[in-house]
C-alpha cells in the first residue's frame, strides 16, 4: 500500500512538473528538471536535454547575477544530472565520448560554469600536510602505512587489500566516509559550493579531525573510486603526504573528474588505458598528474584449471540485461551461429529482464522480443549464478558485446579458466585504444560477421587446446596477486617526482 501511495505521490509531482515546466522563473526551471529526468529514466527517445540543460544552466547564471550562490550552484548541479545522466552515456550513442569538447562546452561557457569549471585555484590556497618522517613508508623497506578511503562500495577493493596485507610490507587503516558524522560527509551541494569558494576566495572545508589523526598516520592515502569523494578530499584543507587516487570506468562519465583539484594529487590510478584516455581528454587538468595503470584481483581467484569436457560451441556472457552490455550483438551472433549448427548455444549469466514487460525501458522491449524470435535452445538465461568459474570451465567462449567497458572483469574470470575470448572492440573506447589495449588483439572483433568467423575457427580441436592455454597463461601473467600487488606496491610507494 505504502509504495502505491509512494508511486501516486510521484505520478502527481510529474503532472505539476509537466504543467508548469513553460512556466517562467524557478517554478518552471524545476518543472522542466524533474520531467528530464523522468524521460531520461524510462529510456524515452528524442528527448531534447540539451534544450533542458541550457534553460537550467539559464536559472543558474541568473542567480549568480543576484549573488545568489547557494541558489546558482543548485541550479547548475541540476544541469549536470541532466548532461550526464546514465541513460544518455550507456547506450550506443554517448555525446561525451563522441566529441568530448562539444558536450561540455555548454556547461564551460555558462557564466557559472567558467567559474566553477575554468577558473585556476589561486596560488597560495594548497592544503597542509603532515611533517615528512624520516623511514617513511616509501624507502622500499620500512611497512608502508596506508590509509585506504572509500564510501560503501569495497567490492573492488577487498581482495586487493587482503593481498597487500599478505605481503607485510603494508599496514592498513580502512577510512568509510559513512562513520563521519553527517554534518561532516561529503554530498554534490556541498563539493560544488566548496568548488566556487576554492576557487574564488582560495578557502578549503575544514578536515574532520577523524580524517586528520588517519592523515598523521598515514605515509600515503588511496582513494577508491574517482568521484565525489575524491573531489572532496581535494578541497579539505589538510592532505596526506602522499595522495594516490583509482579510477574505475563510472567515475569517467560523471562530471567530477572535472571538480578535483588535481595540485593535491601525487599519482592517479587507471584499470585500463581507455579510461585514462577518456578522462584525460574530459579532465585536461589530470594529465599533469602521474599515472599508473593497474589490474583489480580477480574476485574469485585464478584458481586450477578444470579436467571438465568442454562444450566448444557454448558462449558465455556475464550481465546482459543493460543497454551498456548490448546484448543484441550476442544475439545476433548466436542467430547467425545456430543456422548452421543447432549445437552453438549463448549462456546469459546475470540479473534478468523485469518479471513485467511493461516494466520494460525501450531497450529491453528490444531484447525481449528478439529473445522470443530465436530458436528455442539458442539461448539459456541462467539468472545471478555464484558457480561462475564453473560455468566458465565448461564452456567454449566468454564473450563480450558491450559498448563500452573498464576492463570487463567476467572476460578476465573467463581466461582464467582457461577460456578464450571473443571481445568485440568497444566503439565507447576505440579512439582511446580499444579493447585491443587491454586484449591480445587477436581476441577482439569489431563486428558480428568476425565474431563468428573466431568460433568457428576456434572449433579446430588443436586450435582450441592452443588458444585455451594462452588463455590461461594471459590471465596468471596479468592477474596473479604477485603481479598486481607489485603494480600496487610501485604506485602507492613513488613519489610525485
Amino acid at each position: 500500500m505504502s509504495a502505491d501511495v509512494g508511486r501516486l505521490a510521484q505520478d502527481l509531482i510529474l503532472a505539476g512538473s509537466r504543467a508548469v515546466r513553460r512556466v517562467p522563473g524557478a517554478v518552471g526551471g524545476l518543472g522542466t528538471y524533474f520531467v528530464a529526468l523522468d524521460e531520461l529514466s524510462a529510456g524515452q527517445e528524442g528527448h531534447d536535454w540539451r534544450r533542458d540543460e541550457e534553460i537550467l544552466l539559464a536559472r543558474a547564471d541568473r542567480s549568480l547575477e543576484r549573488r545568489r550562490i547557494a541558489s546558482a550552484v543548485r541550479w547548475f548541479d541540476k544541469a549536470l544530472r541532466v548532461a550526464y545522466h546514465p541513460t544518455l552515456h550507456m547506450g550506443a550513442c554517448s555525446p561525451l565520448v563522441e566529441d568530448p569538447t562539444a558536450f561540455l562546452r555548454p556547461l564551460r561557457a555558462s557564466r557559472t560554469g567558467r567559474i566553477l569549471l575554468e577558473t585556476p585555484i589561486p596560488e597560495g590556497s594548497a592544503p597542509r600536510r603532515p611533517e615528512p618522517r624520516s623511514g617513511e613508508g616509501g624507502d622500499g623497506e620500512s611497512a608502508v602505512h596506508l590509509l585506504v578511503i572509500a564510501q560503501q562500495n569495497w567490492t573492488f577493493l577487498r581482495p586487493l587489500l587482503d593481498a597487500l596485507r599478505e605481503t607485510g610490507r603494508f599496514e592498513i587503516l580502512e577510512f568509510e566516509v559513512d562513520g563521519l558524522p553527517e554534518a561532516d560527509r561529503p554530498d554534490r551541494e556541498r563539493i560544488l559550493r566548496a568548488r566556487y569558494d576554492l576557487v574564488t576566495e582560495g578557502r578549503r572545508i575544514a578536515t574532520p579531525e577523524r580524517l586528520v589523526e588517519a592523515y598523521e598516520w598515514a605515509d600515503v592515502a588511496f582513494v577508491e573510486w574517482g568521484h565525489h569523494i575524491l573531489s572532496w578530499i581535494t578541497m579539505l584543507d589538510m592532505a596526506p603526504r602522499r595522495l594516490v587516487a583509482r579510477y574505475h570506468r563510472f567515475e569517467a562519465f560523471t562530471p567530477f573528474p572535472l571538480l578535483h583539484d588535481h595540485s593535491v594529487i601525487d599519482r592517479l590510478l587507471h584499470v585500463s588505458p581507455p579510461i585514462r584516455g577518456l578522462v584525460t581528454a574530459t579532465a585536461p587538468a589530470s594529465a599533469s598528474v602521474p599515472t599508473d595503470i593497474v589490474g583489480n584481483l580477480l574476485s574469485r581467484g585464478l584458481g586450477t584449471v578444470s579436467d571438465t569436457p568442454r562444450d566448444t560451441r557454448a558462449l558465455v556472457q556475464v550481465g546482459w540485461n543493460r543497454e551498456i552490455k548490448d546484448v543484441l550483438f550476442s544475439l545476433d551472433l548466436i542467430e547467425r551461429l545456430h543456422r548452421e549448427d543447432p549445437g552453438y548455444r549463448l549462456k546469459l549469466v546475470g540479473p534478468e529482464l523485469p518479471d513485467l514487460p511493461e516494466e520494460d525501458t525501450p531497450y529491453q522491449s528490444r531484447v525481449r522480443q528478439r529473445l522470443a524470435a530465436l530458436p528455442s535452445g539458442a539461448v539459456e538465461q541462467l539468472g545471478v549464478r555464484r558457480d561462475v568459474p564453473e560455468i566458465f570451465a565448461a564452456a567454449g567462449v566468454v564473450l563480450s558485446s558491450s559498448f563500452g567497458e573498464g576492463t570487463h572483469e567476467s572476460v578476465m574470470e573467463g581466461l582464467a579458466t582457461g577460456c578464450p575470448a571473443v571481445v568485440r572492440d568497444w566503439p565507447h573506447a576505440r579512439e582511446y585504444g580499444g579493447a585491443s589495449s587491454i586484449y591480445q588483439e587477436q581476441w577482439v572483433v569489431p563486428d558480428v560477421e568476425s565474431a563468428a568467423q573466431r568460433i568457428r575457427a576456434l572449433q579446430d580441436p588443436v586450435r582450441y587446446a592452443e588458444e585455451s592455454a594462452a588463455a590461461r597463461d594471459w590471465a596468471v601473467l596479468h592477474r596473479s596477486p604477485a603481479s598486481v600487488v607489485d603494480g600496487y606496491d610501485h604506485a602507492l610507494r613513488a613519489s610525485r617526482c
